[in-house]
């Protein structure tokens, strides 16, 4: 035996013996060791501190000042010392129009929209997961189907060898039988590599190691998705209405900043008599009104614009659910036509087929074609079946329907 072959036998055997103590790992279970591992939860954590810091800031009134003025300082006699004048002043400007609370609520707008954007993060890292996960399950369909075909293409390499040593069938007939069964040991070979090489790109999402870990293909063929459809998830929407709140807090600080505060003044002032006065003061800036209407403009062309983007990212939600929708409604009815239709008929081909040969009414040749027909059909299942369940990732990322499952994993 060519020792390519005997090597696909050995990895095939260890790895249906490792399959039994392995670790069976659920999608739930993925999604919860990614999330657990990925840096966006300190990620967020440290941007809520930074704005949580903002909003104190935001919660302070202006600072004051203190001015110094010397005046009628030079050179002269002593009636020019005696005019001689040193003024302080403690400055306060007083904010009016509720410029506090609105910055504070801007600051709060920008928390929610924190939030919002950090679950809508997670919920992109769970459908990474999922894609991965229903690539390893695909694998393990292949490895199922390879084996099989393994199993025939054995079970056809003995009968002929019964043939050809009784002369019925040609030597070449044999040579053709070992071939057809060598290359399905390569190709479980290849499809027990694939499903290793799936799991190792899917335990990197954490970090952590295949070894040990099995993700079962038993319900790969179950076609339970109902019902399709649906609207648009409520991680991605909460952005957008986030968005639009911390709008209104930004025309709200800008109407509030266009009302004047007045700045009181209040201090002593030194003559150089030796006397002493109090002096005060309150002054006003000068409004510009262009300015602040400019400002007021801006801040609802931009809540405009928050609706018109929500308005796309709807429509094209709308479309891509729909699309989704119909993808795996295409691909159930294919998967089910395969498996209820062509695949019983490429199996009872394959077995009226091998029973004539046996009685001779057949040529090897027959018996091969029935056997790449099985395969064919398998492969094209197990490819049907991984299309309806990418379709489904995607639209469980449209719609959110994984959101509990990452809010349980945080």
């Amino acid at each position: 035996m060519h020792s390519f072959v005997r090597a696909a036998i050995i990895a095939a055997a260890l790895s249906s013996a490792s399959a039994l103590h392995a670790q069976t790992l659920t999608l739930q279970d993925a999604i919860e060791r990614a999330i657990n591992a990925s840096p966006q939860g300190k990620a967020a954590a440290a941007r809520q501190d930074v704005l949580v810091a903002s909003r104190d800031q935001a919660n302070t009134k202006p600072s004051p000042t203190i001015d110094v003025l010397a005046e009628n300082l030079g050179i002269g006699g002593q009636d020019l010392r005696d005019q001689i004048q040193l003024t302080a002043t403690y400055n306060q400007r007083i904010e009016r129009g509720g410029k506090r609370a609105a910055r504070i609520a801007l600051v709060e707008g920008d928390m929610d929209v924190a939030r919002a954007e950090a679950l809508v993060r997670l919920l992109d890292l769970a459908a990474n997961v999922h894609r991965l996960y229903v690539e390893v399950q695909a694998a393990e369909a292949s490895i199922v189907n390879a084996q099989e075909r393994v199993d025939i293409a054995a079970a056809a390499q003995r009968e002929v060898q019964r043939r050809v040593d009784g002369a019925r069938d040609p030597l070449f007939a044999g040579t053709r039988a070992k071939t057809q069964l060598a290359e399905a040991r390569v190709d479980l070979e290849l499809a027990v590599h694939a499903r290793d090489a799936a799991l190792v790109r899917l335990a990197a999402l954490w970090g952590g190691s295949a070894d040990g870990l099995r993700v079962g293909s038993e319900a790969f063929l179950t076609l339970d998705r109902l019902p399709v459809g649906g609207t648009m998830a409520a991680a991605d929407l909460a952005v957008f209405e986030a968005r639009r709140k911390r709008s209104d807090a930004a025309i709200a600080l800008e109407r509030s900043n266009a009302v004047s505060d007045p700045t009181i003044s209040a201090g002593p002032r030194l003559i150089g008599t030796g006397d002493v006065a109090v002096v005060a003061g309150v002054s006003f800036p000068l409004r510009n009104r262009r300015l602040a209407n400019a400002n007021v403009a801006r801040a609802q062309a931009e809540q405009r614009q928050i609706d018109a983007e929500l308005a796309v990212e709807r429509y094209q939600r709308n479309q891509a659910i729909a699309l989704a929708a119909e993808k795996v409604e295409e691909s159930r009815h294919e998967v089910e036509a395969i498996r209820d239709r062509v695949l019983p008929g490429a199996r009872q081909t394959l077995a009226e087929v091998r029973a004539g040969y046996a009685r001779g009414g057949f040529s090897f040749l027959d018996v091969s074609t029935a056997q790449r027909e099985l395969a064919a059909a398998h492969a094209r299942l197990v490819q049907a079946a991984t299309r309806y369940h990418q379709a489904g990732v995607e639209l469980d990322r449209l719609t959110g329907r994984l959101a509990p499952l990452v809010q349980e994993a945080r």
